[in-house]
């Protein structure tokens, strides 16, 4: 019995460890999508406010204001692809996945999270080859006076999140019981359309109701 009881927590440590691991970096990567986006939108917001003032007060507009938005507008678009994978809030086509059995959805959840992931890989690879060739034929933008490989070198980092996003939700898949969208976020499903809050994970069965006297 003593043997048996080592064997199964023997088994269970590098189970563990890696979703400890990957709880470690769910949070990092995060940390740095809320910082980019809640910067990108800060700037955003700071630069019109500023454009406006400039406009209404001082007679002239300021020059940089237009590419420091279309700047913010990148970081957001490629740093949102990122943060929406964590929150499991991307679109899904779900007609045949909702009709398969709770192992089966896991299944095919694993699939797609393991594949979206690779894909995305690839994509930040052939983001980074484009900024390099960007850097090398050189350029600057006509305001900011930033080189572009600059302004361009958010893509290959977004996609790289995006991947590591989809990568996390594969190894919970594989770790925990249930099925997830995301590292944290679980497929659930609203049972009652008067309580939008109340949800129930996908292949569980909801709490049977009691009949009135």
């Amino acid at each position: 019995m003593q043997q048996s009881s080592n064997d199964a927590s023997t088994s269970r440590r590098p189970t563990g460890s890696l979703e400890r691991l990957a709880t470690r970096v769910a949070t990092v990567v995060e940390r740095i999508e809320e910082i980019l986006l809640s910067s990108s939108v800060l700037l955003i917001a700071a630069m019109t406010i500023a454009n406006v003032f400039c406009r209404s007060l001082l007679g002239f507009s300021l020059a940089v204001t237009d590419e420091v938005a279309q700047v913010a507008i990148i970081v957001l678009c490629f740093t949102g692809l990122s943060y929406a994978a964590g929150k499991g809030r991307h679109i899904r086509m779900t007609a045949i996945y909702d009709m398969l059995p709770p192992a089966a959805r896991k299944g095919l959840m694993l699939v797609i999270t393991s594949a979206t992931s690779a894909i995305l890989f690839a994509l930040a690879w052939y983001a980074v080859a484009y900024v390099v060739t960007v850097y090398r034929l050189g350029g600057i933008s006509p305001a900011l006076r930033i080189p572009f490989w600059m302004l361009y070198a958010i893509a290959p980092v977004g996609l790289f999140l995006a991947a590591v996003q989809y990568a996390l939700a594969a190894v919970k898949n594989v770790t925990s019981p249930g099925i997830y969208l995301s590292f944290t976020h679980a497929d659930t499903y609203e049972t009652d359309e008067d309580e939008p809050s109340t949800e129930v994970s996908r292949g569980e069965s909801s709490p049977p109701t009691e009949a009135a006297p």
